[in-house]
């Protein structure tokens, strides 16, 4: 029969919402995080500069893709989805579309690694070399800490020994016996 009325079919319930929500979590939580510690490691300053713009624009991507995939399929569900199924479904292709470049990534990797190493490769040495650095920097402090023990030992004489340093830096001395 004709009539002006709506009726509204649609099974969905708030529990489909909240397999939604499960499921946008569990998936793109990991890419919220990862683009999160780009940022932040874009802040540090034991980075090169070079690296430093590469992690924050990387994390600003990874995030804005995130957010967008996390609008678009909450978007995208609440326009067409009318059950609990239908949700659920719409989810998981939205997820899996998402996700086809790690698997591409994957299969070029598992053809030829050395296709994929490069990208790796870069940060790893700049990763190395950064190690290294801060070794060096390291030693330098020790040798430099040992230098001053020694001149404190020469200032302070070796018929005596030092009990306690003054605020002045001067050594109070206590004769042997």
């Amino acid at each position: 029969p004709d009539s002006d009325v709506c009726k509204d079919k649609a099974d969905l319930t708030d529990a489909g919402w909240v397999i939604f929500c499960l499921l946008m979590i569990a998936f793109l939580a990991k890419d919220m995080i990862s683009g999160t510690k780009l940022i932040y490691y874009s802040s540090k300053t034991g980075h090169r500069i070079g690296s430093r713009i590469r992690y924050f624009i990387g994390g600003v991507c990874l995030c804005s893709v995130t957010l967008f995939a996390l609008y678009v399929s909450t978007v995208y569900n609440s326009a067409i989805a009318t059950s609990n199924t239908a949700i659920i479904a719409n989810s998981v292709i939205v997820l899996f579309i998402m996700e086809i470049d790690e698997y591409t990534f994957s299969a070029v990797d598992a053809i030829n690694e050395k296709w994929t190493e490069h990208a790796a490769d870069r940060e790893v040495s700049e990763m190395k070399d950064e190690i290294a650095r801060q070794r060096a920097q390291i030693e330098s402090q020790q040798k430099e800490n040992d230098n001053q023990r020694k001149k404190r030992r020469m200032l302070c004489g070796e018929d005596t020994r030092v009990t306690r340093r003054s605020s002045s830096n001067n050594c109070i001395r206590l004769r042997k016996r």
